[in-house]
């Protein structure tokens, strides 16, 4: 083995779990590419946390006898980092070769498969809507009540974390919508974690579920093909879709809320990173002509209540394993959310407060959704928003929380 450990890829993630009171923890790809579910106990994860590149198993060895008790020998490291390197779930050539024939079988598919079915959630489908049941059962009550509905919701936020962590903000928001009027379609405008060469990347394939296929709505999808073609080519990243779950973890919730009877329209949003780190000032991205002309056309449907617009979006990420040199704990935790919370009120009062307000401070705190969002409020001017919850999922075996809302736009 090298000096320097092997590093785990960004887009590893882990889901809690427990059989027979042992609890135990489901990494998985939460980019769909790996198709492993692989299953670490407390102490595994720990140890996948500290794979960086840069320190060697000794290191990490000597760094977790420190830290923990009882530690970590450079034996059991060196079994943890041959299981990751089995599924998949390391950086190297061996990831990038399987990835390259994955791609070749999404363009040659029919439809497109759910990547995280067993991992972020069952792949059983009875278990599957067993589960999502019980979330919008067990939801929390809402933070601010929603008053009575002057229309159906034209707009939501709803995370797109694994179901286990993201259940409080998952079951509030489709506890509501499961209440409300069935929408003809609902756009699914998920964050593109990869990034993206246009501003959006749209997807004419169907997706399957555990619970049944969710089908595309082609009409709406050619109507906003032809808004944005003039400013550049929305199918042009269509690719992007099958390595990108924020869509997926929607569609499976909406196939099961609504049935067979329901369409969407896959619309990824890439980052808007040069308006939040001074690259460009936030107002410039009202006026971009492609956010536009994109914007408008949704805020059209939504208007007419032919569309749902939901914004598939998590907040901050922090911690070690993001960058922060300080743990996600305590009064850390604390700032994030007073951030947060900031936020959510800027980008509910319109599309440019939301990300002025983050540009403010330079996104110091990784809010992944933003985008997203963003085009959710220039959609949707002057709706109404109400904040169903805000929540923080603390992983510390991964030195890590991410943040996530719950909020309804009339």
């Amino acid at each position: 083995m090298s000096d320097a450990a092997p590093k785990l890829r960004g887009e590893i993630d882990a889901a809690p779990a427990s059989r027979d009171g042992d609890a135990f923890y489901i990494l998985y790809d939460r980019s769909g590419v790996s198709p492993s579910r692989l299953l670490l106990s407390p102490l595994g994860l720990l140890i996948a946390g500290r794979l960086d590149g840069a320190a060697s198993v000794l290191e990490i060895s000597d760094n977790l006898g420190r830290e923990t008790p009882g530690g970590a020998s450079c034996r059991e490291i060196e079994s943890v980092v041959r299981a990751l390197d089995d599924a998949l779930f390391l950086e190297g050539a061996r990831f990038q070769d399987f990835s390259a024939q994955a791609e070749r079988d999404f363009l040659s598919a029919p439809s497109r498969p759910p990547g995280l079915a067993g991992s972020a959630y069952s792949a059983d489908p009875i278990r599957l809507a067993e589960t999502l049941n019980r979330v919008m059962d067990e939801a929390p009550a809402p933070e601010e009540a929603p008053g009575r509905p002057r229309r159906p919701p034209r707009g939501m936020i709803i995370p797109h974390l694994d179901y286990p962590r993201g259940a409080p903000g998952y079951g509030q928001a489709y506890r509501l919508l499961a209440g409300a009027p069935k929408p003809p379609v609902v756009v699914v405008l998920g964050t593109a974690h990869a990034g993206l060469r246009e501003r959006f990347a749209l997807c004419d394939k169907d997706f399957d579920t555990p619970l049944g296929r969710v089908r595309v709505d082609r009409d709406l999808l050619a109507r906003l093909r032809l808004a944005a073609s003039p400013h550049g080519d929305p199918d042009r990243e269509a690719l992007a879709h099958r390595s990108e779950h924020s869509v997926e973890l929607q569609a499976v919730w909406l196939r099961h809320i609504y049935g067979e009877d329901l369409a969407i329209v896959p619309l990824l949003v890439s980052p808007v990173g040069e308006f939040l780190n001074g690259g460009r000032p936030p107002a410039e991205a009202e006026t971009e002509p492609m956010f536009r002309a994109v914007a408008e056309c949704l805020g059209g449907a939504a208007e007419s209540g032919e569309a749902l617009l939901l914004a598939s979006a998590d907040l901050a990420h922090v911690g070690p394993r993001f960058g922060d040199r300080r743990e996600a704990a305590g009064q850390f935790l604390t700032e994030v959310e007073e951030a947060d919370r900031g936020y959510l009120r800027a980008a509910a009062a319109g599309a440019v407060p939301g990300l002025a307000n983050l540009a403010a401070h330079g996104d110091r705190y990784r809010v992944c959704g933003s985008a997203c969002i963003f085009v959710l409020g220039l959609a949707l001017p002057g709706a109404r928003a109400t904040l169903l919850g805000y929540h923080q999922a603390v992983t510390p075996e991964m030195r890590e929380a991410v943040a996530y809302a719950a909020v309804c736009f009339e």
